[in-house]
């Protein structure tokens, strides 16, 4: 009586093991996923603004030759460090203030300006909502175990 009592308890708590290991495998599965999909769309954005900015400093530099962008002409913007990139976008911005928003000439420059002003604004926010969703648990623990890095955001904290 007391042996069969015993292994039901046994089974009961062995079952409950199992079933709980089953969830824990099946969420830890989809939160990786999400998280793998979050960082896809914050990168995807990411190296959209980078092609971007490394072609407006192109458009500036080829048809205006201002002296401040001269460093940045034959660098590869994806390996600079985050505080150069942002530099880089407080000259383009005071360049920028110079241009000619009417000529004909330049408005191929307006218009990679307003995208590039676009992409930053959408990238962004993407980071933004990245970065707050690895805070939150159970994302920070799979984070840690995965080693990902919060992003940067371009724009003044105010």
């Amino acid at each position: 009586m007391h042996l069969t009592f015993f292994i039901s308890i046994i089974l009961d708590i062995a079952i409950f093991i199992a079933v709980m290991m089953v969830i824990t495998g099946v969420s830890s599965f989809f939160i990786i996923k999400d998280i793998q999909k979050e960082y896809k769309k914050v990168y995807r954005a990411h190296s959209k603004f980078e092609i971007e900015l490394r072609k407006l400093v192109n458009l500036m530099y080829k048809f205006m030759a201002h002296s401040k962008l001269e460093p940045y002409n034959d660098v590869v913007i994806k390996q600079l460090p985050h505080e150069e990139k942002r530099n880089l976008l407080k000259i383009i911005d005071e360049v920028y203030e110079s241009v000619d928003k009417e000529s004909e000439e330049t408005k191929y420059i307006v218009e990679t300006y307003q995208n590039l002003e676009e992409i930053r604004r959408t990238r962004d926010s993407k980071v933004i909502v990245f970065n707050q969703k690895i805070t939150l648990f159970p994302f920070n623990f799979y984070v840690k175990i995965m080693k990902l890095e919060t992003f940067h955001t371009f724009f003044d904290k105010q």
